[in-house]
């Protein structure tokens, strides 16, 4: 839907109808008509501001990941250290 038909738009026209016969009272539907009027205004702006921040978060999730499994691998090669030499102390 385009701002030019904004004022032809069945929303408008229903949000129109609300306000004119004084059934603002029902605050969550106003809310979610202007949640949807407005949406398409917002959500370029929320995108360029929340991009970077996605990407760092990845990021941070990659390395973790990348840390924890150098470490898991350094503690089952210790494991497996310690039950190669506590087989050995056992047998002899």
């Amino acid at each position: 839907m385009s701002l030019v038909h904004l004022k032809k738009s069945v929303l408008t026209l229903h949000l129109r109808e609300m306000v004119e016969d004084g059934q603002t009272n029902n605050q969550l539907a106003i809310l979610g008509l202007g949640v949807f009027l407005l949406g398409p205004l917002v959500a370029p702006t929320i995108t360029k501001v929340g991009r970077p921040l996605v990407k760092s978060v990845i990021k941070s999730g990659f390395s973790l990941y990348q840390q924890s499994k150098k470490t898991f691998a350094e503690i089952g090669e210790e494991f497996a250290d310690n039950l190669a030499e506590s087989q050995t102390n056992r047998q002899c």
